[in-house]
């Protein structure tokens, strides 16, 4: 079979592209580096590095290929393979939209009845289902039903940390990418008409993928982000300092339980048993000496982050919602609204806005906390506090 990567960074070649090629698919990379694509087709091969504390190997990618976005084939490329598959970052994906439906007109316009199923592997909830909405717009009513009928949408859930590295001067490891052993990719089992799924290794088939997607968010994307807005209060400088300071350890173990518990509450799911060890696991993870991710990269955006369905708001309101303690979740929301980087335009916009209207105005406009919750007032103790610890 064959398959179509769209994105060759880290999480395409060191996650995504690799899994295809050792389920024997005929992938080719699409991306717009060119560099990148000269040496993936000079080599037709890469290493990745998987690295832990007491973990060390190297995993030698072979047979790939690359292709530009432009290349003049693309639509056809497009039309004649089995999946898609795409990982080009929340602020590219949706503009794959034209090119996608460009392709599956030619399909369309060649009479290829070849059912094509897609997936987007981005950090966005349904981000399949919602770049599906965005290709139809760009074809006419008659393509519709085709496009009903001859492809799949699949909307899943990736998970695995990739390292920022430092390449040596060497050409062929340009390409080398350094990742974690910890590696998980879910699908919505529901939204399947082929059996390609089965072709894919150690792919997990959920047919509850939202339980999945939250647990994420709210165990991984919400510790991930705590540590960060911390660990700036103490001028860390990456996530392995961070969580190695055990008071920031303390709070980030104490919310990941209080979402946690939102979690087993609302889906029946999770046990708290399997729960807690999915926490430890993600809290080992976050302990890895090679976890040398800045704070300002993993904490930029915070106005995203503070949204009411992101990764701080949502399973603070589910406390509430539960009647769950939620003292950790308000001092990591707390800690964002102190959170600024002049490189980061959201955190530029965050202190402006508190500067001119107070750390309330954000919690309304921007998470739609109801001003009368109890949990505003402690937010806005816990940030005068954070505030005055970062002045000092």
């Amino acid at each position: 079979m064959y398959a179509l990567h769209f994105g060759a960074g880290n999480i395409g070649r060191g996650f995504i592209g690799k899994r295809l090629l050792d389920s024997g698919f005929n992938l080719t990379f699409v991306d717009i580096n060119m560099k990148v694509i000269d040496l993936i087709n000079k080599f037709h091969s890469y290493d990745i590095e998987v690295v832990e504390n007491s973990l060390n190997y190297i995993d030698k990618v072979t047979n790939v290929n690359a292709i530009h976005i432009h290349d003049k084939d693309i639509l056809l490329r497009i039309s004649q393979v089995n999946l898609i598959t795409i990982s080009v970052g929340i602020n590219f994906i949706y503009s794959l939209a034209n090119l996608l439906a460009k392709g599956i007109k030619y399909k369309i316009d060649t009479k290829n009845f070849t059912l094509l199923t897609i997936i987007a592997c981005e950090n966005i909830f349904r981000c399949t289902s919602r770049l599906k909405h965005e290709i139809k717009k760009c074809l006419s009513n008659k393509y519709h039903k085709y496009l009903e009928q001859n492809v799949d949408f699949i909307d899943s859930v990736v998970d695995r940390i990739v390292f920022s590295n430092i390449h040596n001067n060497y050409e062929n490891n340009a390409l080398l990418v350094k990742v974690e052993e910890f590696n998980e990719w879910i699908v919505d089992l529901t939204q399947f008409r082929s059996s390609i799924h089965n072709s894919i290794i150690d792919l997990i088939c959920s047919d509850n993928l939202d339980a999945f997607f939250e647990r994420k968010l709210f165990t991984i994307n919400t510790g991930h982000s705590i540590i960060a807005y911390l660990g700036f209060l103490k001028k860390y400088n990456n996530i392995y300092q961070s969580i190695s300071d055990s008071s920031i350890y303390n709070i980030v173990l104490g919310a990941m339980k209080e979402s946690g518990l939102v979690l087993v509450k609302k889906y029946k799911l999770f046990s708290l048993l399997e729960h807690n060890k999915y926490i430890e696991r993600v809290l080992l993870r976050f302990q890895n000496i090679f976890l040398t991710d800045s704070l300002n990269r993993v904490g930029r955006n915070p106005l995203k982050k503070l949204a009411k369905n992101d990764r701080l708001i949502s399973p603070l309101l589910g406390t509430l919602k539960y009647n769950i303690s939620n003292a950790n979740l308000l001092k990591g929301i707390a800690a964002s609204l102190c959170f600024f980087d002049d490189n980061d335009n959201e955190s530029i916009r965050l202190q402006k806005m508190i500067f001119n209207y107070g750390p309330e105005y954000v919690l309304k406009h921007i998470s739609e906390l109801d001003m009368s919750s109890w949990v505003v007032s402690e937010i806005n103790i816990y940030f005068n506090i954070f505030k005055n610890l970062n002045n000092r």
